[in-house]
């Protein structure tokens, strides 16, 4: 029981904190298309943020304008995909606490936050 209090304390924690970083609140932000393709492993990227998350959004119409396979991870509804998102952060010795959005991964390589200039370094690597 205890455990599971903590978990669901550190997921509140989390989920306000990714409210905080986005800037946005769910009334504000219109409903964000579909992300494409079903997941799978040719998308050399995966976006693990939230539909009203606006940087989640740039994230997303930047690889899509620029034709690049993206598979998105919404975590604020799937408890699979924060699971995910965490375990990336991780073992890419991210911190993973109070976790900024959208987190990256290109290429296996994890970014956090949207910064076009990382990206395409990681492009090209």
């Amino acid at each position: 029981m205890a455990t599971a209090m903590r978990m669901t304390a550190a997921c509140f924690v989390v989920m306000t904190g990714l409210v905080g970083a986005c800037g946005a609140s769910r009334a504000q932000v219109a409903p964000l298309a579909p992300a494409g393709a079903p997941p799978s492993e040719e998308a050399p990227v995966i976006v693990y943020g939230a539909r009203w998350c606006q940087h989640t959004r740039a994230a997303l119409d930047y690889f899509r304008g620029r034709s690049i396979p993206v598979r998105f991870r919404d975590v604020d509804s799937d408890v699979d995909a924060y699971d995910e998102m965490i375990n990336r952060a991780r073992a890419a010795n991210v911190q993973a606490r109070g976790i900024p959005i959208p987190i990256l991964s290109v290429r296996n390589r994890v970014l956090v936050g949207f910064h076009q200039d990382e990206i395409e370094r990681a492009l090209q690597d």
